[in-house]
């Protein structure tokens, strides 16, 4: 199948911005169209999935709900996951975060086993996977659901976070853009125009992209469901989170946000998602390093995309980073801001782990470098992430 796309922007290279200082307080709109809006755009920009499938195992290629077991218990997912749930329903967790001129949308993917054909090992394998994309969206300045255009797409692929220009982007025959997805390790990569798709693969396809064309009914196509991530996950975001069976405090202890821009607010979040059968662990959105400090990349979209692909927003106006609509650090704020924020103590690396340690991380980064190249994928270019 060849995939075609409309060139609908200037191609430009990335650019690093300085670290920008808040335009203000986030200001508020009108809530219930502001939160229309959000959901309409998340709906229309929802990407198609591409996703690469075990012919043996299709049940753990297939992204479903964190709680596809009846529980939110991360610890037994790895062993409540059978061949059984290969008929689960596909689910997407969508977020919405608004500024004045552009929109900020995340589409989380999570599957309850990263794994590898051959053998599993500690790191290797873990339990529970999280992969998600970033498409930034140009505000309408018309009507008000209007499509807007498409800025980019950033998806974090193992230990990259690689970026496609919306003009370079592969679309759909609905013109949604169509990110692949690995099996096995399920990292994602947005597909340039003119990227051949083939092998063994299901499109997955959100029901706003409508039906099928012509062209795509030789495809086997499934339409997956848009959840809310900040009324599932994010609800859930405390340490104390399912009597501490959803998250651990990672690697580097839990997370207290204190972000470039904004500084420290909120309680403490769930770092890492929980696990029982191999560590490795994955983080959740919110607990990323992308850009600035960690969370900023979720949390404060406009300061991280702006800072590293600055020239791919409109040269005509200037793009902005106050939030009219971003639900997730009016949470944090409420809870508290500043000094009020208590910090928990980091855990203490032994000397003795820090071998072990180093271990992982080389055999994580070993893992990454060889599925990227099985893969074969032109957009697979090393980039280092914090």
């Amino acid at each position: 199948m060849l995939l075609f796309a409309h060139a609908d922007a200037p191609r430009a290279e990335a650019m690093a911005r300085p670290l920008a200082k808040p335009e203000g307080p986030l200001q508020a709109g009108e809530p219930t169209q502001l939160a229309q809006e959000a959901t309409a755009l998340a709906a229309r920009w929802a990407p198609v999935f591409v996703q690469r499938l075990a012919a043996d195992h299709p049940e753990r290629d297939r992204p479903m709900r964190v709680d596809f077991d009846g529980d939110w218990d991360a610890t037994n997912n790895w062993a409540h996951l059978t061949p059984h749930e290969r008929d689960q329903p596909a689910v997407v967790y969508s977020s919405a975060i608004l500024t004045e001129s552009h929109a900020y949308l995340t589409y989380t993917l999570f599957y309850p086993r990263d794994w590898v054909s051959v053998l599993c090992l500690p790191y290797i394998c873990h339990d529970n996977d999280l992969e998600v994309a970033l498409l930034v969206v140009e505000r309408p300045s018309g009507a008000p659901f209007d499509a807007g255009r498409l800025v980019l797409v950033e998806t974090k692929t193992h230990l990259n976070y690689i970026a496609v220009a919306g003009a370079e982007l592969a679309r759909s025959s609905d013109d949604q853009p169509l990110i692949e997805v690995e099996s096995e390790g399920h990292g994602m990569h947005a597909l340039r125009r003119g990227r051949l798709v083939d092998g063994d693969h299901t499109t997955f396809v959100h029901p706003a992209a409508g039906a099928a064309s012509a062209a795509d009914r030789h495809e086997r196509r499934e339409s997956y469901e848009l959840v809310s991530l900040h009324d599932t996950l994010w609800a859930r975001r405390r340490t104390d989170a399912e009597q501490n069976q959803l998250w651990t405090e990672g690697e580097t202890g839990w997370l207290s946000y204190s972000g470039a821009r904004y500084g420290r607010c909120g309680n403490p979040l769930g770092a890492s998602m929980a696990g029982r059968e191999y560590p490795g662990g994955v983080r959740p959105p919110w607990a990323l390093r992308g850009f600035g400090q960690r969370g900023d990349w979720f949390l404060d979209p406009a300061f991280a995309a702006l800072s590293r692909y600055g020239a791919w927003f409109a040269r005509e106006s200037r793009p902005s980073q106050r939030y009219v609509l971003n639900a997730y650090l009016d949470d944090l704020n409420a809870e508290c801001r500043g000094p009020r924020c208590s910090t928990p103590a980091v855990p203490f690396v032994f000397p003795s782990a820090l071998a072990g340690l180093s271990l992982v991380l080389g055999l994580a980064m070993l893992r990454a470098g060889l599925r990227a190249r099985a893969a074969g994928s032109p957009d697979a270019l090393p980039r280092r992430a914090p």
